[in-house]
């Protein structure tokens, strides 16, 4: 990245509607958005920056350092073909930054720029978001159950869901269970517990120590 040469800072002020910030009436603007390939001034450009930079990627023409396809982003655009195409979809130059910028038009305005600089078709809508399923272990364990096998668990004496089972069934078959494992144990060990375990060693599994 090097620091863009007055023959750069020339051919990108020249271009038509540079000479004027893109979203005010202030003369000979000196930041830009490489995000939309225009120009704007000090005042606007913080506005710009408080989008954050996956809306808008501010730079400062004279200071900062800018990358050879940042360079052509800013060659290929310019404030005229920016607002003149926001223009058609009713977004006037001067419409707030944050509702100028913060629509799918002006977002689809930086994939058309993107795809002329590399030679690409331009696209005519957004991609769409992909939204990935949850996983497993930030569900609850009746949750779990229902979306394994297609249909739910088929094991009556399991801890997932059945195939079909509500919520309400879910916890009353699961309690159930419970039961009739403390009713197993306590035929098996007696009242006191497992024996010489104890009652004290049964009781640190579930209770505070």
């Amino acid at each position: 990245m090097v620091q863009m040469t007055p023959e750069d800072q020339a051919v990108i002020k020249a271009l038509p509607g540079n000479d004027t910030c893109s979203d005010c009436h202030v003369k000979n603007p000196e930041w830009a958005s490489v995000s939309f390939g225009n120009v704007f001034c000090l005042e606007c450009s913080g506005v710009h920056r408080s989008l954050g930079v996956h809306i808008s990627f501010v730079r400062s023409i004279r200071m900062d350092s800018w990358a050879p396809k940042q360079l052509d982003l800013m060659r290929a655009g310019g404030n005229d073909k920016l607002n003149a195409y926001l223009k058609t979809k009713n977004i006037q130059k001067t419409t707030p930054i944050k509702q100028k910028y913060e629509n799918d038009h002006a977002q689809l305005y930086k994939e058309i720029l993107k795809a002329r600089v590399e030679g690409r078709p331009e696209p005519t809508s957004l991609p769409k978001k992909t939204t990935s399923a949850p996983s497993s272990m930030n569900r609850p364990m009746g949750a779990v159950g229902s979306s394994m096998g297609g249909g739910g668990s088929q094991d009556a004496n399991g801890m997932e869901r059945l195939a079909g089972e509500t919520e309400q069934q879910y916890v009353a078959r699961q309690t159930r269970l419970r039961e009739d494992a403390r009713a197993r144990m306590k035929a098996k060990f007696g009242g006191g517990g497992m024996g010489g375990v104890g009652s004290s060693g049964m009781q640190g599994i579930g209770s505070n120590p």
